[in-house]
């Protein structure tokens, strides 16, 4: 699998063509949020290609000197669903990162919470089946509740050290004072 960092232009179309039809409203950044963070060097829009053709993309948040990375999202086109096109996606992130990271850090809306229970659930199940494993930590986000998984790819991580990379990463996209009261951790 091919992977290719998107400039902002790309991004764009791939935030307007993709992302707006596969998240949800309460997921989605404004792509003005995106463009902020891709300027700082702090945001890794990536399009994972398969025989040449758009398969998939993964949206990174990275840190320098962070061995965690955010996978803020991740989706498979439609048409190449339920092929193992998402598998094999992952696992070429994780080798993609693993020079320079140690875990890819996941996020999964919570079943208990979601709109659509049955879908979260699904959601999980890939991840866990691609090799993710579960920590002790959930998440509230702007109202959303998520269960963080952890991808390996150049090591692995305690869910302590998970936690500090997320605070980290989260202080660093969300600045004061909306992270207060917005972005809430548990567990870990």
């Amino acid at each position: 699998m091919e992977i290719r960092l998107l400039n902002e232009q790309q991004a764009d179309q791939i935030y307007r063509s993709y992302m707006v039809q596969d998240f949800p409203p309460s997921e989605l950044k404004p792509f003005a949020s995106v463009q902020g963070l891709m300027r700082r060097g702090l945001y890794e829009p990536l399009a994972l290609y398969e025989d040449g053709a758009l398969a998939a993309y993964a949206w990174l948040v990275v840190l320098p000197g962070c061995p965690g990375a955010l996978l803020d999202y991740f989706a498979v086109l439609p048409e190449r669903r339920g092929g193992g096109v998402g598998t094999r996606a992952l696992q070429a992130l994780a080798g993609h990162y693993a020079p320079s990271r140690q875990t890819l850090i996941i996020e999964c809306e919570h079943p208990a919470c979601a709109p659509d229970p049955a879908a979260a659930r699904r959601r999980v199940g890939f991840y866990l089946r691609a090799g993710a494993r579960p920590t002790a930590m959930e998440s509230l986000l702007f109202g959303v509740r998520y269960q963080i998984y952890a991808l390996p790819c150049g090591g692995a991580e305690s869910d302590a050290d998970i936690r500090a990379d997320l605070e980290t990463l989260y202080r660093t996209m969300v600045p004061e004072p909306y992270y207060r009261g917005n972005v809430v951790f548990f567990g870990g």
